[in-house]
């Protein structure tokens, strides 16, 4: 179990950098990421950016409460 925690949460941190990579390439698909990228440029709209960028954060700190309360890092 905690091998299976330590991975989903190496996933989780290695993924959260590329959440603007379909702005970048030319994607079309409206993601949080896409939305935080387009309003820090060209629209200079932060303080929308910085509130929708605290929703996948507050995801993975609900997420590490959930595993810690489990114990599933107690034994690393």
């Amino acid at each position: 179990m905690p091998s299976i925690i330590a991975g989903t949460i190496f996933t989780f941190s290695l993924s959260l950098g590329d959440y603007i990579t379909a702005q970048i390439v030319g994607g079309t698909t409206q993601m949080l990421g896409t939305v935080v990228y387009a309003n820090v440029g060209a629209a200079n709209n932060l303080p929308f950016a910085a509130a929708v960028s605290l929703v996948p954060i507050a995801i993975i700190t609900l997420y590490l409460f959930i595993v810690r309360r489990s114990g599933a890092l107690n034994s690393l």
